[in-house]
């Protein structure tokens, strides 16, 4: 086996089985499977300037010695170019100096080279190198960079990815395809994901999210800084971004929105669901530093009548629908909020019980027009997980979690 890259082999002079030339190679076509993807096809840039694409079964020979020209078999008159497979494509155009995901690191890496390995005649693609080694021998100064590293002591480090730890973001892919390419993207922790969309432009975040299913793309939106969550958004096809807030929390989903030009955010609630919409639209009344603009309409209630054993069996079907299920509350038929409990509480009680003798009935709430900061103190003294938000009538209209307050408040304390 011997290791090669693309730049040593890019631009070097192909001949025929007679010496005659045919053309300089100007790139290579891989099928993009497996770890180390195979190296299918050849293009050659013609003396007229034509190109061809050979397949890589015609290569006879080829050497790694610079200006040693590489050899055809047969005759130029009996070359036939063909095709690409859909499923192909081109390291030069599709890869070099393109950006990739590293999933492994979880960083995004430009292209300065492509790492191949010879072996019985075939040609593997077996990873991708950026940083300055990359970039050095793209412009044909790696030997001069290495003797001046000697000469002071150091070396020119290489920051290779192995290829089955990358997915390409530049690419002419069909969209279909695409979204075969992000399967390991969308294996990453959202949070990764929403790190590596922030070193990206508006329009590659975009692809990627469009590319990804609609749950893992709102929990990497979800976790991304305000700025990026908007220029997304507004980027992306209306009914994709519309797909993705209805996955969404209501209160997350109303932040987006309330951070886009109003014209944009109506044609999106336009485009949503009816009843999702309309949770967010009520959230939008608020402000945005105030309770109700905070809040979250989806959480656990039930009457005051209702029994240990039943409210059990109803959180395993209404829980996935909840932002927390750690407090459940009680609420009258006007749904004016009477009391809480703790699921702890809840698990330790009698099953036969009703849900009113064991509920606390001296409630810590706050109103909507609340201040992010007395909601935060509320939180700290009474080390509460979420504080419900009720209205002039004592009806309860939604709760505001810890987390959420979290995030505002500590970018104020890191300023």
């Amino acid at each position: 086996m011997r290791a090669l890259s693309f730049t040593q082999l890019r631009h070097r002079p192909f001949v025929d089985s007679h010496g005659v030339t045919v053309g300089r190679l100007e790139d290579l076509v891989l099928l993009a499977l497996g770890a180390k993807p195979q190296v299918t096809k050849l293009c050659l840039r013609r003396p007229d300037r034509e190109e061809w694409v050979l397949p890589w079964e015609l290569v006879a020979d080829f050497s790694t010695e610079p200006g040693t020209p590489m050899r055809l078999r047969g005759g130029t008159a009996d070359l036939s170019p063909v095709g690409l497979r859909p499923e192909e494509i081109r390291l030069a155009k599709n890869v070099l100096d393109k950006k990739v995901v590293d999933t492994r690191r979880k960083k995004v890496v430009r292209v300065n080279d492509v790492e191949l390995e010879e072996s019985e005649g075939r040609l593997y693609v077996t990873g991708v190198e950026g940083g300055l080694r990359g970039v050095l021998r793209h412009v044909k100064s790696e030997r001069l960079a290495e003797r001046l590293a000697a000469a002071v002591g150091t070396d020119l480090p290489r920051e290779v990815v192995a290829w089955e730890a990358i997915e390409p973001l530049e690419t002419e892919l069909t969209r279909a395809r695409r979204q075969a390419v992000y399967t390991k993207l969308a294996k990453l922790h959202p949070a990764d994901i929403a790190d590596i969309m922030e070193e990206l432009n508006p329009s590659e975040r975009a692809a990627i999210l469009t590319a990804l299913d609609e749950e893992t793309a709102a929990e990497a939106i979800t976790e991304a800084e305000p700025e990026v969550q908007a220029s997304v958004v507004q980027m992306m096809e209306p009914e994709k971004a519309a797909d993705i807030l209805e996955e969404m929390k209501p209160d997350e989903a109303a932040d987006i929105l309330s951070d886009l030009p109003e014209a944009k955010a109506e044609e999106l609630l336009e485009t949503m669901e009816p009843e999702e919409a309309q949770e967010v639209e009520e959230l939008l009344e608020h402000e945005e530093d105030t309770a109700g603009g905070l809040m979250t309409t989806e959480h656990v209630a039930f009457a005051p009548t209702v029994t240990v054993a039943e409210a059990i069996r109803r959180i395993r079907d209404e829980a996935k629908e909840a932002e927390t299920i750690y407090y459940l509350y009680v609420t009258d038929p006007h749904e004016r909020l009477l009391g809480v409990l703790s699921l702890r509480e809840l698990i330790l009680a009698d099953s036969g019980q009703p849900l009113e003798q064991i509920m606390h009935t001296d409630v810590v709430s706050v109103r909507p027009e609340t201040g992010l900061r007395e909601v935060a103190e509320l939180q700290t003294k009474y080390n509460l997980l979420a504080v419900p938000v009720v209205g002039g009538e004592g009806e309860m209209l939604g709760i505001i979690t810890v987390d959420d307050v979290l995030n505002l408040i500590l970018p104020m304390i890191w300023k």
